[in-house]
């Protein structure tokens, strides 16, 4: 019958052990010196050599003939020891006797001399199992055993130990092996039973072992039956459904371009070729976390798990992304995968946060809004877009679309020089009536009146008016206005025409305190006194029309109050309306 890999060559000296050396030098120090611990408990995730540690320290403390304070393997203690047949080592599963009888009838052997060994040595293995009752039996003879019995206690959870266990025990974390460290390891046994492998297939089987060298030895052992000659790399991503490097990496730049369309597909594909989803998650968050990686260490690639030749791609795509944005994808990342963990239909549920990825404005969420006004800052910086071509729509093909009437609305074919005379009394009322009406416009007596040059002068000033919303805090109306919007003139009022994106916080935006404040930051950085209007892209023929007036636009803002509460819920906050 085959003997597995991890059995076969399980260490049988300290010396054999790798990514131990802090646990190993300790050990054979209190060997050498007899300076042993009465209880020891050794911590660590599974495959680390917690339970093989155990053992060679057993037949250390009980071996006739030590060499470099190592068990010599070869005396009849040691021997004994090794074929599982010296009744002065138990070895104990706490999984399956866990009870108080079990602990009750070890407190009972404990009283026993060795018979031919120095110590009674007793292992209990995932020690964390132990129901409360059990541990509490074993509290008294933990702390004050006979002088010949040490206990060495293994789990892979040390928090779920009572405290009173933990203060009576000297304490060994063991760490996750090394990639590199694993590596080294398979490719000694490899060269002992003549197994041909690829570097990088080396690689992939150490990276997915997770610092386990009992699951790499598995993996290895499965890749050897896999195929009768060499072990290359895409044999060991078809053995352990990996995700290919080239897709993943396609995956990687979708998301980055915010390009929904090219991640559903991917995951259509993915799915109809009967792949795990899961699985292709937690490859996506691997990548990212490598990606993050470059982006803050920069020239990283010692840092970097990824296949070797798509290293520089990896910090290429770092470079393209901001640190804000790929903390908000890995934690969009982490909470799909729990999803997966329990859902029914998980192409579906992908399918949704790949929308919530890719698509920040489908997410309502502040860190989504954030990151899309750093983007258009991106895009600004890098000059690929102009704030002044995003800001005023071609009013000429608008002209074109509106016919009569509409087009004499329009000021910003208004000659400059054309002289404007100042109404009183009775007409001066009535035009502040009739720009009050308007939705959510401001009105003064004492504004200027809107000419071509104003316009320019707002259009090349625009990114100051930004800049000063940025000092303010003015984040989401700032948000707003570094949208795609137009400027509209009507009735001498300057109307900002916004995404559809905004609907859910429209009357917010254009509530009295942000219209005041707009009209006073304009005056700021401009030296003008204009009337401020803000409305949505589908507002725009009712506003020529005359249609929007303040009465819509407080019932409006009356019934959405339910939806500020919720966005409130959403930001993790109160919804303030700043003076």
């Amino acid at each position: 019958m085959h003997k597995a890999l991890y059995r076969v060559y399980r260490p049988i000296v300290f010396e054999d052990m790798i990514g131990q050396e802090h646990i190993i030098k300790t050990l054979k120090n209190q060997i050498k010196e007899g300076n042993l611990n009465h209880a020891y408990l050794f911590c660590g995730t599974r495959g680390t050599g917690k339970t093989t540690a155990a053992k060679i320290l057993s037949r250390a403390v009980n071996c006739d003939n030590l060499e470099n304070n190592n068990p010599c393997n070869q005396c009849e203690s040691c021997v004994s020891i090794l074929d599982n047949s010296n009744i002065d080592v138990v070895e104990i599963d706490a999984a399956s006797n866990n009870s108080v009888d079990d602990i009750r009838e070890l407190r009972e052997t404990v009283k026993y001399t060795p018979s031919k060994s120095k110590y009674k040595v007793y292992i209990i293995d995932e020690v964390h199992m132990l129901s409360q009752g059990a541990f509490n039996a074993l509290l008294k003879t933990l702390e004050e055993p006979p002088s010949y019995v040490i206990f060495i206690l293994a789990t892979t959870e040390p928090n779920k130990i009572p405290a009173t266990i933990l203060s009576r025990c000297q304490r060994f974390d063991f760490k996750r092996v090394s990639i590199n460290d694993l590596m080294d390891r398979m490719r000694n046994i490899c060269k002992s039973e003549n197994i041909e492998i690829e570097e990088e297939s080396l690689r992939i089987v150490a990276r997915n072992g997770q610092g386990s060298v009992r699951d790499s030895l598995s993996i290895l052992d499965k890749c050897v039956s896999f195929t009768d000659g060499v072990i290359n790399a895409s044999d060991v991503e078809d053995i352990l459904g990996i995700t290919d490097p080239i897709q993943l990496i396609e995956f990687a730049r979708n998301i980055i371009e915010y390009n929904v369309g090219g991640c559903i597909k991917l995951v259509e594909e993915y799915y109809t070729n009967g792949k795990d989803l899961k699985i292709l998650t937690l490859d996506l968050i691997q990548l990212f976390r490598n990606i993050m990686v470059a982006k803050i260490l920069g020239d990283a690639e010692d840092f970097i798990e990824f296949t070797v030749e798509y290293k520089n791609i990896i910090i290429e795509l770092s470079k393209a992304v901001r640190k804000e944005e790929l903390v908000r994808v890995l934690t969009l990342l982490s909470e799909l995968l729990d999803n997966l963990r329990f859902t029914t239909n998980s192409r579906m549920s992908m399918e949704v946060y790949m929308m919530k990825i890719a698509a920040p404005q489908t997410d309502s969420s502040m860190e989504a809004l954030y990151s899309r006004i750093e983007k258009l800052e991106k895009l600004i910086e890098d000059g690929k877009i102009s704030i002044i071509n995003n800001v005023i729509a071609d009013l000429d093909t608008q002209n074109n679309k509106m016919a009569g009437d509409k087009q004499k609305n329009f000021a910003h074919g208004v000659n400059k020089h054309q002289k404007v005379e100042q109404k009183s009394g009775t007409d001066s009322d009535s035009t502040t009536a009739s720009d009050s009406s308007d939705a959510g416009a401001s009105s003064s007596e004492s504004t200027s009146v809107l000419t071509e040059e104003i316009l320019n002068n707002i259009k090349e000033g625009w990114m100051g008016l930004m800049n000063q919303l940025n000092k303010d805090n003015k984040k989401v109306l700032r948000a707003f206005l570094l949208e795609k919007v137009d400027l509209i003139i009507n009735n001498d009022i300057l109307y900002i025409v916004g995404s559809e994106n905004f609907s859910f916080v429209i009357a917010r935006l254009r509530s009295a305190e942000n219209i005041g404040y707009l009209k006073i930051a304009i005056k700021k950085v401009f030296g003008i006194d204009v009337n401020v209007g803000i409305i949505l892209s589908s507002e725009t023929d009712k506003m020529l029309d005359g249609n929007i007036s303040n009465d819509r636009i407080s019932d409006e803002s009356n019934g959405q109050n339910r939806l500020l509460e919720l966005i409130g819920d959403d930001f993790s906050g109160e919804i303030e309306y700043e003076e």
